[in-house]
């Protein structure tokens, strides 16, 4: 953890000095209280609408204060926001640091419980909490909806194995697991998080559940279609 404070410590006593830098907020494990000594650093800055992608040369020399930059990957070269990706020189290798930059028009609402965030400075009350609402999802329509997609992609997982297709067939047999993560999330209250995939599933799904999504996933194309009938069973189930 001693690295990870430095590193916001540090952009916190300089950035807080430049003009151009409006809000420096935390996301991600850290304010979630789910960071531990593998977890990366993602961090957000407000700057100008203009400076979304040029701002990383004011960023990068001030990173490099605490440690040579040995690792940079840009993510985003146009858009409403930047991402920049960095690695310090002599820091865990799984200390990553996320550098996201957005224009101040945007504005920003933060959802309680699913964008948690620590705020370091915010110069223009650019960050906004609001309140999660629990979005009504019928989950009978949701249910028919699983297993209908299932008998679709079914005769798709079957064929592409008898015709030696692997990485087809492995597709639609994952599909067909997303859209069963996808129906477990909503049972659990979890609409906002439906296009997470496997993201924070272990956070949001009970033990049993993950544990048989694990056992699906753990198939190998020489299990897939004599384990389609348990699998079937298991989504009729749920």
């Amino acid at each position: 953890m001693e690295d990870r404070d430095r590193i916001v410590n540090h952009l916190e006593s300089r950035l807080s000095q430049l003009d151009s830098f409006y809000a420096f907020w935390i996301e991600g494990s850290v304010p979630q209280g789910q960071a531990d000594e593998l977890s990366d650093l993602d961090l957000w800055i407000s700057t100008d609408d203009d400076k979304i992608f040029t701002i990383y040369e004011q960023i990068e020399p001030i990173l490099s204060e605490i440690s040579p930059i040995d690792f940079k990957y840009t993510f985003k070269k146009s858009g409403d926001l930047g991402h920049n990706v960095y690695h310090l020189q002599g820091m865990s290798q799984f200390l990553t640091i996320d550098i996201n930059t957005q224009g101040s028009s945007r504005s920003v609402y933060l959802t309680e419980g699913i964008d948690d965030a620590e705020i370091i400075f915010d110069k223009r009350d650019v960050v906004k909490f609001q309140r999660r609402q629990i979005a009504g999802v019928d989950l009978e329509i949701e249910r028919d909806d699983l297993r209908g997609f299932y008998q679709q992609m079914r005769p798709n997982v079957i064929k592409n194995i008898r015709r030696g297709k692997a990485l087809e067939a492995l597709s639609y047999y994952h599909q067909i697991l997303a859209r069963a993560t996808k129906f477990l999330r909503l049972r659990r209250g979890w609409a906002e998080k439906v296009d997470f995939d496997l993201k924070h599933v272990y956070r949001d799904l009970s033990e049993n559940e993950t544990a048989k999504l694990e056992y699906f996933y753990d198939k190998g194309l020489g299990d897939l279609e004599n384990c389609l009938p348990e699998l079937e069973d298991w989504i009729n189930a749920l």
